[in-house]
């Protein structure tokens, strides 16, 4: 039987190949026709009485990383709902232990329309209907689209793909704007569902791991007592290239001590590069261990990479990013805790980039810890035991995204505008919004 499965998904991804995507979405659209919700959608949406949201989280890690605020503020909104994520198996670790959560795990490289893995989701999801849903992926497949409509959810939101209509009523488009960062632009899913996108969420370890880093500090003779300095030296030479990472290495061990400088493991492959390295060489970690590990960190010096997006959702490590300007722009919070290193794509960083990161360390560990900085490891603790998100100012403040919403009607009924949360006049089927 099972075989027979096997060879049925075959055939059937072969077929949906040579039809191509658009005809496969409205092939798709059909066979889901009984099930996708196609009453209109009108915002703001009577939100009360949602009771069933269906998550579904990115399977790029630095993305997952950098949509953390915007589920973390809509979790916030709806603490008392029923919350179903489809998740990564590798990132599970990033919801497991909320209240009120369901996590269905899958592996994103065997997950396919009609494959083993698709096939087991759409039998999980089969058995509820959702009020809401979510498509935090942003590269959507077919197999995506799908269960967006198998969610039976009056409002799918996600953000814009090819005729991914009427998978996803509520689309967010992107725009070129100067002065909005990703993260900026994420919450605007978070402020069409009604969520306080202006606090700021913390999340806890477990007592467990963070014990459990701090035998791992003092077996590399680290204490968090002076100042730690974690160097991400694996993004450092993906963005910066080793011989200018090998500078920077040999200028801090000989520059006046400031702290304790170690290096974020890698792979097992790069921490072997790294056998040079000056400093302590960490081994690679899970999530909830590298998350406990930054909570005791004081500064970070980073390249773009998922550590780079932790540390600065981090309620109190300090952030020296080495990146291109464009880089800078789209991705870096604004606030005193971030003191970035702006180089030139074509030469490259030299030896003025390893000056300005000395400087930056200097200027960061003089800084008086930010407002509210100081009670995040006691907010963490008491978040570990409930293990429920809270929010609050740990975070600091961030600048609060332009919207410009447009509402578009169907069928030659007309248009309408909104602002802010996606307000808007009328009753829309398919409605975008410009982030």
């Amino acid at each position: 039987m099972e075989t027979k499965t096997k060879k049925t998904g075959r055939f059937r991804r072969l077929v949906f190949g040579l039809m191509g995507s658009t005809l496969s979405k409205v092939v798709i659209h059909r066979m889901l026709r009984k099930k996708i919700d196609k009453s209109p959608t009108a915002l703001p949406a009577d939100l009360g009485r949602c009771s069933e949201i269906l998550f579904v989280l990115p399977s790029d890690k630095i993305e997952m990383i950098f949509q953390l605020e915007n589920l973390f503020s809509i979790l916030g909104r709806y603490k008392n709902s029923h919350t179903t994520f489809i998740c990564p198996a590798a990132y599970s670790s990033f919801v497991n232990g909320l209240k009120n959560v369901r996590v269905i795990k899958f592996n994103p490289a065997e997950f396919s329309l009609y494959s083993e893995e698709f096939n087991r989701l759409v039998k999980e999801l089969t058995v509820k209907s959702f009020d809401i849903c979510v498509m935090l992926e942003r590269q959507c497949s077919l197999a995506h689209l799908y269960l967006a409509g198998l969610s039976r959810a009056h409002l799918r939101i996600g953000w814009e793909a090819e005729r991914c209509y009427p998978f996803l009523n509520i689309r967010l488009i992107p725009v070129k704007r100067e002065g909005v960062t990703l993260w900026e632009r994420n919450l605007e899913a978070a402020k069409i569902l009604d969520a306080d996108v202006e606090s700021r969420v913390r999340w806890g370890v477990q007592k467990s791991t963070a014990e459990e880093i701090t035998q791992l500090l003092g077996e590399h003779k680290l204490k968090k007592d002076p100042a730690l300095i974690c160097i991400d030296l694996a993004s450092l030479e993906r963005n910066c290239g080793k011989e200018w990472c090998a500078e920077l290495m040999k200028s801090l061990k000989n520059a006046p001590k400031i702290g304790q400088f170690y290096i974020f493991g890698g792979t097992d492959d790069e921490n072997n590069a790294f056998g040079d390295a000056p400093f302590p060489i960490l081994p690679k970690m899970s999530f909830s261990r590298t998350a406990a590990l930054i909570a005791c960190t004081d500064l970070v010096v980073t390249g773009f990479g998922p550590l780079f997006g932790l540390a600065q959702i981090s309620s109190r490590s300090k952030l020296v990013p080495v990146m291109t300007g464009e880089q800078t722009e789209f991705y870096c919070k604004r606030n005193e805790r971030i003191m970035p290193v702006v180089f030139s794509q074509t030469p490259g960083p030299g030896a003025e980039e390893v000056k300005a990161v000395q400087k930056n360390l200097k200027a960061l560990m003089a800084v008086t810890v930010a407002a509210g900085g100081g009670d995040g490891e006691e907010a963490e603790t008491k978040e570990a035991k409930t293990g429920q998100p809270g929010s609050g100012s740990a975070f600091g403040g961030g600048q609060r995204a332009e919207t410009a919403a447009l509402q578009n009607r169907n069928q030659g009924q007309g248009q309408g505008q909104g602002q802010g949360q996606g307000q808007g006049q009328g009753q829309n089927r398919n409605q975008s919004q410009k982030i």
